[in-house]
């Protein structure tokens, strides 16, 4: 029964979500919803949820992501990452849960998003790093997604020289596809101009 809450939870919050014109015109068809009851029931499914609780947390990263609960999306996608190591993407939503909320917390607590940011890092870091031993059938990580989200995040930080280099290794990377290149480039330019190297940019 838990479990078949899942959809409940997404039709309650996607309901909920929708413009307030819109909205009016769905309760007239005979449906209701609501963001918050939407997000407790898939909260629920995350905490006693027993095939279905995976699931649930893979929608709460989203979700609450978007309703800028930046901590607790951290809290499900690192859940995630441990339980299954060789799944790169919960990583990374980790990691971009912290650089989000290290942005929030810049203006107010400059120390609180300086230490956000340095987990975050870490993370990507941990992800460049090669496996000593990999298991056999191991996903491949693809490294010009994780170098550009790096350099991004760095761009976002404020640490400008570093994050070009980042998103040029975004660009040289094995296999990396063609717009990949173009979009690691064009940012690589305006972190070296934010850098105050405009000759380099160009």
């Amino acid at each position: 029964y838990t479990d078949a809450k899942v959809t409940v939870g997404m039709y309650d919050y996607v309901v909920g979500t929708l413009p307030p014109v819109v909205k009016l015109g769905a309760t007239f068809l005979g449906l209701h919803g609501s963001r918050k009851r939407g997000l407790a029931t898939l909260e629920e499914v995350a905490r006693e949820g027993r095939w279905a609780r995976d699931d649930a947390k893979t929608l709460l990263i989203a979700l609450l992501k978007r309703e800028e609960r930046f901590r607790d999306a951290y809290t499900y996608a690192s859940e995630l990452a441990a339980k299954y190591p060789r799944n790169y993407i919960f990583k990374m939503e980790a990691a971009d849960a912290l650089v989000s909320q290290a942005e929030v917390d810049r203006a107010t607590n400059p120390e609180a998003a300086k230490k956000t940011e340095a987990e975050a890092f870490a993370i990507f870091d941990a992800l460049l790093a090669p496996a000593p031993h990999p298991a056999p059938n191991t996903p491949h990580t693809p490294l010009d997604l994780v170098h550009y989200n790096y350099g991004d995040a760095l761009l976002v930080a404020g640490q400008a020289e570093r994050a070009s280099k980042e998103l040029l290794a975004a660009a040289s990377a094995p296999g990396v596809e063609s717009s990949m290149v173009s979009r690691a480039r064009l940012r690589a330019a305006q972190a070296l101009d934010v850098a105050g190297k405009r000759d380099e940019a160009i």
